[in-house]
């Protein structure tokens, strides 16, 4: 395990387009716990969650959680919430989606090592784009150049300028700099889109990322949700 990091998984009942998803069932545990049970085989882990029922089905598997506002606009801002009430001296703070049930050990210690560069304040993960990808509405794709560096965020491949990349929505954040990030006010552009990290990137805030070969699948939809428990099953 790396010393100086933590992860935090934020999770929320109440979602928009998938009610409890947390709580769903995949082959037999809920989606939170076979995301906390992979992200604590890395790090030091805790689930930030506004729900009871959340917090009480990773506590009965023995794990960490902290109870935070309902009112917490995005996961960062869960994220950063949950790390000002954890006493943990952590100088790199994980954010693991609750909703990416096939989280690998291996991406997770791809964004760490990403992380270990001085020059990274806040990292994340791209992929090779799909043919199916672009087709779907809840992916992000990535203008990105060589050296990693995210110059754009964007619902639909259209005039990017650089390498084009499926976002992964897993952040490092440097734990110094998450009260910042989460007093910045919204952009318009970030409202257009629906992607948090544009109010970042419009605050001259850097992202850098790592390509990883194959992510898992967001459950963002009940069709997400049905591909999942299938390719586990068959696993």
């Amino acid at each position: 395990m790396v010393n100086n990091a933590v992860a935090i998984i934020p999770a929320r009942y109440g979602s928009t387009r998938l009610s409890g998803k947390p709580l769903l069932d995949i082959n037999g545990k809920p989606m939170i716990v076979r995301v906390w049970e992979v992200v604590k085989k890395v790090l030091p882990t805790y689930v930030a969650t506004d729900d009871l029922r959340i917090a009480e089905a990773i506590e009965r598997e023995g794990g960490n959680t902290i109870l935070t506002s309902v009112d917490c606009q995005n996961g960062t801002a869960r994220v950063a919430e949950a790390f000002a009430n954890i006493n943990i001296d952590a100088k790199i703070v994980l954010n693991i989606q609750g909703d990416e049930p096939m989280v690998s050990e291996k991406d997770i210690n791809i964004l760490l090592r990403l992380m270990q560069n001085d020059r990274v304040k806040i990292g994340t993960l791209v992929t090779s784009i799909l043919e199916e990808d672009e087709a779907s509405e809840s992916n992000c794709f990535v203008d990105r150049t060589d050296d990693g560096k995210c110059h754009d965020f964007r619902r639909r491949i259209e005039n990017f300028s650089f390498n084009k990349y499926r976002h992964v929505g897993m952040y490092g954040f440097m734990s110094s700099i998450l009260e910042e990030l989460t007093s910045l006010k919204p952009t318009a552009r970030e409202k257009n889109e629906g992607l948090e990290q544009l109010r970042w990137i419009e605050n001259k805030y850097e992202i850098y990322s790592s390509v990883i070969e194959t992510p898992g699948i967001g459950v963002d939809t009940s069709e997400d949700l049905k591909k999942v428990r299938k390719k586990l099953d068959r696993n």
